[in-house]
């Protein structure tokens, strides 16, 4: 019989599961600091659904399979965005802003070599319903502070607006299959195809000049000012400069300005985005640990019209580079062994630990105390407690994993 997990998936091991669990715990905490509600949502949807709003290249490598009661096609879940762009489409009241969390897997086909994986575990938010930059400048808030939370300082945000991209599609007129080769030699940072690709068109030198520049457009707020002056008589150019330095100062009031980049040269893969976008990057890491961004138009394809911006973690790329770091000690308080024939004693310390809030497991295995007392700090417990019956008193032996041993009396635990 194999025992192997398909490609494509993978398991957590006890200490993996539980930095997962930390690690999503602390998020979700900061989610509900910044008034976040969160949302259940199921893991199957209907592809017909959906099928307006993913990109073709994600219905493709979605899962799907046959709902055997109505016969239509099912899909396991993609993306979280759409989805939850579905499920506000299908209130009959939206008391605007909203503002949710989720977390949940998402599942991708890609080719499952190395760490490509099938099935990617996400923690989001959406705020819907303002189309102010103040809503783009709290989402990216959030996820600065739901890193700083964690204890990572490492880390940047690259921001970015599609909106500088559509008016250079508007200017030379492109086409949409045109205007995605130019995004790709762009995101490919690819100048000489850039270059031959704007030779095919009469276009402004100064312009010109920008487009073939845009995938070196990089750094600080001085960049975006630069910018700014630059192109101050193309309005359109202009305002989504004005955009990228509107997040900047309010990010700044946060006291989180510290933390981001600009980085015009980065577009994104999701079609749907409409204005500022951003990546979440780690210098402990070389994949990209969360993505984000306005999406004002995607809505509309559900039967609803609303403007939204949001986030998602990436915990699978997330979870490395805090595992090992000390960031989340084992949960594992202390662990029992009662060497007595009668053992009310460790059911008793058992039950007032518990009561007091720490977990306790128990020694239930014949085998060598010591041996007993390896097999539990090995597992990651805190504190180990030996009860030994000696001259007709029961002694509780109370080790620490750094190696430190107390003796004390069974009233001195339970008072």
């Amino acid at each position: 019989m194999k025992v192997d997990r398909p490609k494509g998936v993978r398991n957590l091991d006890f200490n993996e599961s539980y930095l997962l669990d930390y690690i999503e715990k602390t998020i979700e905490e900061n989610f509900k600091l910044w008034g976040y509600e969160k949302l259940q949502l199921p893991l199957l949807e209907y592809y017909n659904t959906h099928s307006k709003s993913l990109t073709q290249a994600l219905l493709n490598n979605s899962f799907r399979m046959v709902d055997r009661y109505s016969g239509e096609i099912l899909i396991l879940r993609p993306d979280f965005t759409t989805q939850v762009a579905r499920y506000v489409a299908s209130l009959k009241e939206k008391d605007f802003p909203l503002r949710v969390y989720y977390k949940g897997d998402i599942f991708r086909y890609v080719v499952p070599k190395a760490d490509n994986l099938y099935e990617r575990r996400q923690i989001g938010i959406e705020l819907i319903g303002v189309s102010e930059i103040e809503a783009d400048a709290e989402v990216i808030g959030v996820a600065i502070s739901s890193i700083k939370r964690l204890g990572v300082e490492n880390f940047q945000i690259d921001i970015n607006n599609v909106k500088i991209y559509h008016v250079i599609k508007n200017i030379l007129k492109l086409e949409d299959s045109s205007f995605s080769d130019l995004m790709t030699f762009i995101k490919g940072r690819e100048i000489y195809s850039i270059k031959r690709f704007l030779s095919n068109f009469h276009v402004d030198e100064d312009l010109k000049e920008f487009i073939l520049s845009i995938p070196s457009l990089r750094g600080g707020i001085e960049l975006i000012e630069s910018l700014l002056d630059r192109f101050s008589r193309v309005e359109p150019l202009r305002l989504a400069f004005e955009e990228l330095l509107k997040i900047y100062i309010i990010l700044r009031d946060y006291g989180l300005e510290d933390y981001i980049v600009f980085d015009l040269g980065e577009p994104m893969d999701f079609d749907y985005y409409t204005g500022i976008i951003f990546e979440m990057f780690s210098k402990d890491s070389k994949k990209v640990i969360g993505v984000g961004g306005r999406y004002d138009n995607l809505l509309s394809k559900y039967d609803g019209d609303c403007p939204a911006t949001g986030f998602a973690f990436d915990l699978f790329c997330l979870h490395p580079i805090l595992m090992g770091k000390g960031f989340a000690e084992s949960g594992k308080d202390f662990y029992i062994i009662d060497t007595t024939n009668d053992k009310k004693t460790a059911y008793k310390i058992a039950t007032k630990l518990r009561e007091l809030g720490f977990s306790v497991a128990r020694d239930i295995v014949k085998r060598d105390p010591e041996e007993s007392k390896r097999v539990a700090f090995k597992k990651g417990f805190k504190t180990v407690i030996i009860v030994k019956l000696e001259k007709s008193e029961r002694r509780l032996y109370i080790f620490s994993k750094e190696g430190k041993v107390e003796v004390k009396s069974i009233e001195d635990i339970l008072g």
